[in-house]
């Protein structure tokens, strides 16, 4: 701990030398300023990253530019004498320019004040149609997805709005993935979530909303938990004094069931607000799978086909309120209490034969499982600010629990070749488990401005998680018609995991260029408490993350992004329970306790053009991870087939990855991205080395068609190609969704219309081989699927988007926007 405090303390003598010496060098510089704040003229918003160029009188020669900050303020340095035309641009605005403004030897510094932009509007037949946002935003240190401009979303949840999501990719069972890797941390509203990755995407709706954002390079400021970023959902507050509302309601082909609401009633010193959702869908689909093993001169195959269904349900309610001090201080409770569903069902049909033969057996399986969770959190959170704009102090305190029960039960029954069932069972077993899971969190930052673009920021955090678990497994004895525990898959394991951690970061801007550097330090005390062996395993760490973030100005429509950060990937307790889990007669499964977590270092270089409405981004992006954690297969003596984690080695991601919006006409806009990547893993697997890589690619497009500003259509279109893992590799997928959304009432009520997956192309394909076996599986999903979704707005319910992000006291380069 001395060294680190050692290093915290070195960074801010560097940061106060640095200050003081950009303090002398501009005392020396006299050269003139140009300052000013750029706002929403309708609803005085401030705008941050719009385009800001300072041009000579004649107005057709580029002086000098810049972009607002956070808080829509902008300052523009480096400017000679004389007289020049200031001018403010950004997507979905009409220009402004503000004439006149005049440098001398004696008025070096001028503040033109605010700079209002109107949203560009377009006259059809006297109606005024306002521009739509962009499906995507790009910022300096984020992606910004707007949702209400993803129609074919409505009704669904956080996972299909992420569906068409430039580094996003989802397969056909909802699985969520950032750049090919599963994981990613989501927070909700910068706070975390009582669920964790695509589990919590699954469980929010769409509408309750704003906007997702994609950070693939947090800041110090963040936890590094996640080696491929951040899911930050924003949701919807309302911005307008009085009761209003939003209330949605969906229906879908093949028992699907979604509802939520969201009332608020906001005065001078109080916000409160409340809302609930509640959803039973059901997800038809089908399964395939073989398998070779080989054992002497025996190769012994297993075929297995049939349904696999899913029911997905639950209810959620939360609330809160948020009360103004004053115009300095705010204080705010919330909380959410809530309960999941999900089932799977299936009948698969087996046949299992060994050459030479040996063995030849029919069978079919009846597979059943449930679980229930009960999940609540509360959140505390108290902000102060300063006299000096920028300068604040926050608090924040975070409880969540949850417990939950899984049951899970196998009968396969023997047949005839015809599977025509005998009396005969093959297997009849049972898993029950129970688990109860506590987490508290304790958080303080600091934000000091040193001036408009430079500030520092500071904090610690505390993480507290407990997690106990137990599991019953259980044979029925048909001689005394009774159910048999089984203690060799029979255990109970408690896991601890504290974590602690102090940051600060630093950011300025010099000239046209921008940045921020930061470091954070964590203190890992890991234990885990078995009944199985009486075992105990700990760990315990040190870690150093530091980022870097930069950005630089070329002219007024260039710009130059680059950014740096080291992450981590912990494993849970699933992957680190030591005891066997029981899959099927073919199948086992085994945790490690000996697992380290992942370490991954990303680097990410990005530009953007941007050309009227329109925008061009390519970014370059390389991530490197040790400790590669993967899931082995293995031969056990007995043919049957074990799983387990492992730390195998090494792999690496590097590619590029290209992204546009562009508006054809004021009817037709495609928002569209590829990426392609090389992807390369080594390491060692069951005691073998392997080096294997891939060149993956993925591509998408959303297509949006306006026929009148209340009525519009939208076509998408994912492909996801193939890719290599340790011991084999996943196949390539494709699909689609159409929507059509009609407005009514003024826009109170609005009806989507979405036809998802209509040529039946979604599945998931994997396969793996070794040289004991070769297995292949396969899962394809309910196509053809009809959603329908009303939603109907209360006393004209506006999102508040300021509320969404996190302020920023300083420069230009928003990266500590997380609360936790």
């Amino acid at each position: 701990m001395r060294d680190f405090a050692g290093i915290i303390l070195s960074f801010f003598l560097i940061v106060n030398a640095h200050v003081k010496a950009v303090n002398l060098h501009d005392n020396k510089d006299r050269a003139g300023v140009i300052r000013g704040v750029v706002k929403d003229k309708n609803s005085g918003e401030l705008l941050e990253f719009v385009n800001v160029a300072v041009y000579d009188m004649n107005g057709s020669s580029l002086v000098s530019g810049g972009i607002t900050n956070q808080k829509g303020e902008f300052e523009i340095r480096g400017v000679a004498n004389g007289e020049f035309i200031v001018e403010a641009n950004f997507l979905g605005y009409e220009k402004n320019r503000v004439n006149g403004i005049l440098i001398s030897n004696e008025n070096k510094l001028v503040n033109i004040g605010s700079v209002a932009l109107s949203p560009a509007t377009l006259e059809i037949k006297g109606v005024d149609v306002v521009a739509d946002k962009s499906p995507v935003e790009f910022k300096l240190d984020k992606k910004v997805v707007n949702v209400s401009q993803v129609i074919s979303a409505a009704g669904g949840t956080a996972v299909d709005v992420l569906e068409n999501t430039p580094s996003v990719q989802v397969d056909i069972e909802g699985n969520v993935t950032l750049r090919g890797s599963g994981n990613f941390t989501v927070l909700i509203d910068g706070r975390p979530s009582v669920l964790s990755g695509s589990d919590a995407l699954r469980q929010i709706p769409a509408s309750a909303l704003e906007n997702i954002e994609i950070i693939t390079n947090p800041s110090a400021k963040y936890e590094p938990d996640g080696s491929a970023g951040i899911i930050n959902l924003v949701m919807k507050k309302n911005s307008m004094n009085g009761f209003s509302g939003v209330i949605n309601g969906t229906i879908g082909t093949g028992d699907k069931y979604r509802g939520d609401f969201l009332l608020n009633y906001r005065t001078e010193k109080f916000n409160y607000f409340l809302g609930a959702d509640w959803r039973d869908e059901t997800n038809y689909g089908s399964m395939a799978s073989t398998r070779e093993t080989y054992l002497g001169d025996t190769t012994n195959y297993i075929s297995i086909g049939g349904d696999r269904n899913f029911i997905r349900g639950g209810q959620n309610f939360k609330g809160g309120f948020d009360y103004y001090l004053s115009d300095k201080t705010t204080f705010t409770l919330s909380g959410e209490i809530g309960k999941s569903k999900n089932t799977r069902s299936g009948e698969e049909l087996i046949h299992e034969y060994t050459i030479p033969e040996l063995t030849d057996i029919y069978s079919v399986n009846n597979e059943a499982s449930a679980s229930e969770s009960d999940f609540y959190s509360g959140t505390l959170n108290f902000q102060h600010k300063f006299k000096k704009d920028g300068h604040k102090i926050e608090a924040n305190a975070f409880y969540s629990g949850r417990t939950g029960f899984d049951g899970d039960e196998e009968n396969e029954m023997l047949t005839d070749e015809n599977y025509n069932r005998s009396q005969t069972y093959l297997a009849r077993v049972k898993t029950d488990e129970e688990e109860d899971e506590k987490e508290f969190r304790l958080k303080a930052d600091y934000t000091l401005p040193f001036s408009d673009v430079s500030k520092l920021e500071a904090g610690f955090q505390s993480r507290l998680e407990r997690e106990d678990e137990s599991t019953s497994f259980k044979e029925f004895d048909p001689v005394s018609g009774t159910w048999i525990t089984s203690d060799f898959f029979s255990s109970s394991i408690d896991f601890k995991n504290d974590i602690h951690a102090v940051y600060a970061t630093y950011s300025n801007k010099l000239g046209g260029l921008q940045f921020m550097g930061g470091l954070r330090g964590e203190v890992t005390d890991r234990e885990i408490k078995s009944s199985a062996n009486d075992s105990v395993a700990t760990l315990q760490l040190f870690d150093l993350f530091p980022t870097l973030h930069l950005s630089y100005d070329i002219g007024e429509k260039n710009e130059i992004m680059a950014s740096y950060s080291r992450r981590i990937n912990r494993p849970g307790g699933w992957d680190l329970n030591p005891v066997p889990t029981y899959f099927n007669r073919f199948t086992i499964r085994e945790g490690n306790p000996e697992l380290e977590p992942e370490y991954t270092n990303s680097y990410d270089l990005g530009y953007m053009l941007k050309f009227g409405r329109s925008y061009l981004s390519l970014e370059a992006f390389s991530r490197i991870t040790k400790n590669k954690i993967d899931r082995l297969e293995s031969l056990g003596d007995d043919g049957i087939l074990y799983l387990k984690s492992e730390n195998v080695g090494k792999d690496y991601s590097t590619g590029l990855e290209l992204m546009g919006n562009v508006e054809f006409t004021k009817w037709l806009t495609v928002n569209a991205s590829i990426s392609g990547f090389n992807y390369r893993i080594k390491g060692e697997a069951n005691g073998e080395e392997f080096d294997r890589e891939s060149t993956n690619w993925s591509g998408r497009m959303n297509t949006t068609i306006k026929f009148s500003d209340n009525s519009r259509m939208q076509i998408q279109g994912f492909y996801r190609g193939p890719s290599v893992s340790a011991q084999g590799e996943s196949k390539a997928s494709f699909f689609t969704t159409f929507a059509l959304k009609q407005d009514f009432l003024k826009k109170k009520l609005s009806a989507t219309l979405s036809l998802q997956d209509p040529f039946g192309t979604a599945k998931f394909e994997r396969e793996s081989v070794t040289e004991d076996f070769k297995s292949w599986f396969e899962w394809k999903r309910e196509p053809r699927v009809v959603m329908l979704t009303l939603s109907y707005k209360l006393n004209n319910f506006k999102e508040d988007r300021r509320n969404g992000g996190q302020e920023n006291g300083g420069g230009g380069i928003d990266m500590g926007g997380g609360e936790f």
